[in-house]
């Protein structure tokens, strides 16, 4: 089961792949704590999912309700939002990585997206027209 858990956030970026070259597009990271209701970000699976997006010369733009500054700190080089919604403007893609509650209501902020390509590591985004939706979890 660990190996599962480790190997998730690659999944999530081959997922991306699949669907968007990210070399110089802009891709949001959604939930940046380890788990919702809390700012720590030791362990947090967004940590490999942004160094990986990084490896692949994509413009990470993170967010998380709380854990922004904690992330900073590891990551102070890359672009941070006030909002879910701002991150997704012109992102080639999105990864969702925590499972804050306002994630799973962002219905409308996909349409601002260049590409509305989502994937969804914890299956809390709604399928629908329009959006290249992966999910999975672990």
């Amino acid at each position: 089961m660990v190996a599962v858990n480790d190997g998730q956030p690659g999944r999530m970026l081959e997922l991306l792949d699949d669907h968007v070259d990210v070399a110089g597009e802009r891709v949001a990271v959604l939930g940046l704590a380890f788990k919702p209701g809390t700012d720590d970000t030791r362990n947090s699976r967004a940590i490999p999912v942004i160094e990986g997006a990084l490896e692949r010369g994509a413009e990470v733009v993170g967010y998380d309700p709380v854990a922004t500054e904690a992330m900073r700190e590891r990551f102070p080089n890359i672009e941070y939002t006030d909002s879910a919604a701002a991150a997704l403007e012109e992102a080639a893609g999105a990864l969702v990585v925590t499972d804050w509650d306002e994630f799973a209501a962002l219905d409308d902020a996909f349409d601002a997206m260049a590409e509305p390509v989502v994937i969804d590591g914890r299956r809390i985004i709604e399928r629908r027209d329009g959006i290249t939706y992966e999910g999975l979890t672990w």
